[in-house]
């Protein structure tokens, strides 16, 4: 069980919501919560603390590569990691200290989230040991 990784899933599309949150949980995450646009994932950081935010790179009226800049530049949320999943090719290795941690290109499969998630966590563990 991944006690204690709070993870926010943000994406305009509920299918795919649904999608990346069963997959959360059947790889044991119990923390999770759900949003379907740029702003309430903005509210919900604000209110709560979380590991990880995985948002789809292209919502509107806020992309999740908008959402990344906005994390990024509020200090009260340096410490979020952010994975952005995306329908472009070419992304996936794609990762700067102002941007996402991680990319992750639909059509994807359940291992290739947890995959993800788990080295991304792991850097969240990494940073709370210094």
């Amino acid at each position: 069980m991944h006690t204690g990784k709070r993870i926010l899933v943000v994406d305009d599309s509920q299918t795919m919501t649904n999608i990346v949150f069963r997959i959360l949980t059947d790889a044991n995450y119990t923390d999770i919560d759900c949003v379907h646009d740029g702003g309430s994932a903005l509210a919900a950081l604000r209110r709560k603390e979380y590991d990880l935010v995985i948002a789809d790179q292209q919502m509107t009226p806020i992309s999740g590569t908008e959402l990344t800049k906005v994390i990024r530049a509020d200090a009260a949320l340096s410490k979020v990691r952010i994975i952005l999943i995306t329908g472009l090719y070419g992304n996936e290795d794609r990762a700067w200290p102002d941007g996402p941690d991680g990319y992750l290109t639909k059509p994807f499969e359940p291992r290739d989230l947890s995959q993800k998630v788990e080295g991304v966590l792991s850097m969240v563990a990494l940073l709370a040991s210094r």
